[in-house]
């Protein structure tokens, strides 16, 4: 849908832009007789981007995930090429559900700062924020969230955790230690927190849950001593980390890891072993996945690696905080520092 560039970008003529914006649509919807528009929103969604595109890449992703989570969304991308220090503009995400004539409609708002302009984005962004409805903020401003950020740089990052109720990072890739430290220091002031990487971890801890639930099973979870992990790379990556934390959190199971040359970075593979059974998942190929127990069970499971939108639609659903990551988190911060 067609856009205009709002400069200076304060709340006030943000607000009016989206206000034309719904008056147009209304006006063009009774105009060609058709059902009014259903303006949808859950909450408010805040992607901070210091990435090269200029935000283009979370711009798109946006109005995907807004069909299952309807929000407000604001793009923030700090950018060197900004025509102006702080511009945005505004525009309606809009797509009718199977079957139905009306539209849904959520509203998208894309603002560019320069660098310089970083820290003083909080009061445009406390002026957009939805009253009374979570704020959810996904931080892929690597620059702000580095160890080696500069005090500038921090400063927008804390401006927009102030305005935050959940905020969602992906430590892929990133070292266990640090990794760690940033989740310890978002969650002050009991703000929620997520990883993505934990999210990518779902599909490891499902099939096993799975055996556990079967209430005829003799072999209880609790009888697990030893979990064993494999992963890529000579220490345990932040995945590895929570896989750990989560099958050893509850009983606190003994674990070992093993470094191992793997089809993927990361996870390779989850070893449960009882007196009497041994439980192990792991990979047999870059996408195919083998489950199997010494006592006879065996499955074979085709998995690619997720996309953002799966992640995010994932951690989306969760507006608060979430046990098991808490519990995974915390033994896998014992864990590490035990290494």
């Amino acid at each position: 849908m067609s856009s205009t560039v709002i400069f200076p970008a304060q709340p006030e003529q943000i607000l009016k832009g989206l206000g034309k914006l719904w008056t147009g649509l209304g006006h063009e919807e009774k105009q060609q007789g058709k059902p009014t528009v259903l303006r949808a929103c859950a909450m408010t969604l805040v992607v901070a981007t210091d990435e090269d595109d200029g935000g283009f890449a979370a711009s798109q992703l946006i109005p995907q995930l807004m069909h299952g989570h309807p929000c407000r969304g604001i793009v923030l991308a700090v950018s060197k090429t900004a025509e102006h220090d702080v511009e945005a503009r505004v525009m309606a995400q809009c797509w009718k559900p199977f079957g139905k004539a009306q539209q849904i409609c959520c509203e998208q708002i894309e603002i560019v700062a320069h660098p310089e302009s970083w820290p003083n984005v909080g009061p445009t962004l406390a002026g957009l924020t939805v009253a009374d409805l979570p704020v959810v903020f996904w931080c892929r401003h690597k620059g702000a969230l580095s160890v080696h950020a500069t005090p500038e740089q921090k400063a927008g990052l804390q401006v927009v955790l102030d305005l935050s109720t959940k905020v969602i990072v992906d430590t892929a890739g990133e070292d266990p230690m640090s990794a760690f430290e940033l989740v310890m220091r978002l969650h002050q002031n009991g703000r929620a927190v997520a990883d993505l990487e934990w999210a990518r971890l779902t599909f490891w801890r499902q099939p096993i849950a799975q055996i556990f639930d079967n209430p005829m099973r003799t072999n209880k979870f609790s009888n697990f001593h030893t979990v064993e992990i494999e992963h890529e790379g000579a220490q345990p990556t932040p995945m590895a980390l929570y896989a750990a934390g989560w099958f050893s959190g509850f009983h606190k199971a003994k674990v070992k890891f093993r470094s191992c040359q793997g089809f993927c970075p990361g996870l390779h593979s989850i070893r449960l072993i009882s007196d009497e059974e041994t439980i192990q998942f792991e990979r047999t190929g870059p996408e195919i996945m083998r489950l199997f127990s010494t006592n006879g069970r065996e499955r074979v499971y085709s998995h690619s690696e997720e996309s953002l939108y799966a992640l995010l639609n994932e951690e989306l659903s969760i507006v608060g905080s979430d046990p098991c990551f808490d519990v995974a988190f915390n033994r896998a911060q014992e864990l590490l520092i035990g290494q």
